[in-house]
């Protein structure tokens, strides 16, 4: 059979760059920005797809921002809930594919042990009350879609947590991070890695599947290890030391966040039928690549 004709969507995104590159050397691939597709015109949506040949549709694109999303709820209804839902319909009527990308924030954050896809979800935040919203949409327009909830996204794309506390170490030893919220880092690069076995090996998975590295960390033992890493390839960081603060103390925040989201990859692994490794291996070859070009 050939291989099949991918859409992406959300192509500036680091996530969706690392698709875009995941999968434009092997597959027919086609990436969309916001220029391309815009969710806040979901009036659009249906006659844009109509003129694109596509068998999966990958689906990274939404308004991420918790705080953004706190103070423009209508804004992040339509790209969260009504675009996505827009977007299964086109897919379930052709016969397409749908993989949409959710988030860890869709769990209360009240648990001390891992996440399942089954557990029951309740959002604190704008953010994740939309995002669970699109979960359910998606899956009810199109049966056969995926849900992918991914957590604390990091690769070579778009700078996060740990690109930012590097950079910071360059010019100060005056470093702080939160200690208290708890999730996991995962690399961007494993993900594509991850759905493209998914296309290929496993095209009738559906319904909720966790995608994330193992592991557990904090935004201060995610920075610390960054730090760690940074010094072992000789980068002149100031200190490798991140003083640990509480997530009250950062009142600037409009939303509030979910403090312990760590979601189980049981499902994923046996899927794929292979162990999915630890989210510091995962930024140490990451930041290896970075830091350290051949």
């Amino acid at each position: 059979m050939p291989a099949p004709r991918i859409l992406i969507l959300g192509a500036n995104g680091g996530l969706g760059r690392a698709l875009h590159q995941q999968f434009a050397a092997n597959f027919e691939t086609t990436a969309w920005g916001r220029a391309d597709l815009d969710f806040e015109q979901p009036d659009t949506i249906g006659a844009k797809l109509v003129s694109q040949q596509f068998d999966v549709l990958l689906n990274a694109a939404g308004m991420t921002s918790p705080d953004v999303c706190e103070v423009q709820p209508e804004r992040a209804l339509l790209a969260n809930v009504v675009a996505p839902q827009i977007l299964a319909e086109c897919c379930h009527t052709r016969g397409a594919r749908m993989i949409h990308f959710s988030t860890d924030y869709v769990f209360s954050g009240e648990a001390r042990d891992l996440w399942f896809e089954a557990d029951e979800t309740a959002p604190v935040n704008i953010y994740g009350r939309t995002k669970l919203a699109g979960e359910k949409a998606v899956l009810k327009a199109s049966p056969g879609a995926l849900v992918a909830r991914v957590s604390w996204l990091f690769g070579p794309h778009k700078p996060s947590h740990p690109d930012n506390i590097i950079q910071r170490a360059l010019q100060t030893d005056d470093l702080s991070a939160v200690v208290d919220k708890i999730s996991v880092p995962t690399s961007n690069a494993d993900i594509g890695g991850w759905i493209e076995q998914l296309i290929v090996r496993h095209p009738t998975t559906c319904g909720v599947l966790h995608l994330c590295n193992s592991g557990v960390a904090s935004w201060h033992s995610w920075a610390e290890a960054a730090l760690t890493i940074a010094a072992g390839l000789e980068m002149p960081v100031k200190t490798t030391t991140v003083q640990p603060i509480g997530l009250a103390s950062l009142t600037q925040l409009k939303a509030p966040r979910p403090l312990m989201t760590v979601m189980s990859n049981a499902k994923l692994q046996s899927v794929l039928g292979g162990e999915i490794r630890n989210w510091y291996d995962a930024l140490e070859e990451y930041l290896v690549q970075k830091y350290q070009p051949q």
